[in-house]
């Protein structure tokens, strides 16, 4: 199954693209992202993406970020200040803005599920894979940690 995505190389402007992930059934955007997220940290150094006119090999360590839709084009826009259902799950919430080694920054939550001894922010960056989730109002961000250059925390933003 092919999904549709924005990647960003670092130094390069975001570009749609298609990745493949596994033909299985989910329940919602976020059982997509952890599949790209697993196709991300898995071993192999290159990940194949379909371009307009062709299939390329990227090198994973270049990828600054890759991007979904938090919701598929038919369904109706969730209001920005409710937390939407499927993130209520997490005890912890994060304003946070990631500034990227080529420059970019992006702006948005992260969410997490570790014990009160251990939920900052920090914490969060030194216990997360090689890829940090980000969600904004209409993103799922998974941001290489290899390209982040500042975390900074910004307050509540619910």
């Amino acid at each position: 199954m092919v999904v549709a995505v924005r990647l960003a190389i670092a130094g390069a402007a975001p570009s749609a693209v298609e990745m493949f992930v596994p033909d299985v059934p989910r329940r919602g955007r976020g059982q997509l992202l952890d599949d790209l997220a697993a196709q991300l940290d898995g071993e192999a150094r290159f990940v194949p993406v379909r371009t307009t006119s062709r299939v390329r090999l990227v090198g994973k360590h270049a990828i600054a970020w890759v991007a979904i839709d938090r919701r598929d084009a038919e369904q109706a826009p969730a209001v920005p200040a409710e937390i939407p259902e499927d993130l209520t799950l997490f005890d912890h919430q994060h304003f946070v803005e990631v500034e990227l080694s080529h420059g970019a920054k992006l702006i948005g939550t992260l969410l997490d599920s570790a014990p009160a001894d251990a939920s900052r922010v920090g914490d969060h960056l030194n216990h997360s894979g090689r890829w940090l989730r980000l969600w904004t109002t209409d993103q799922h961000y998974l941001i290489n940690l290899q390209q982040v250059v500042w975390v900074t925390e910004l307050g509540e933003m619910w």
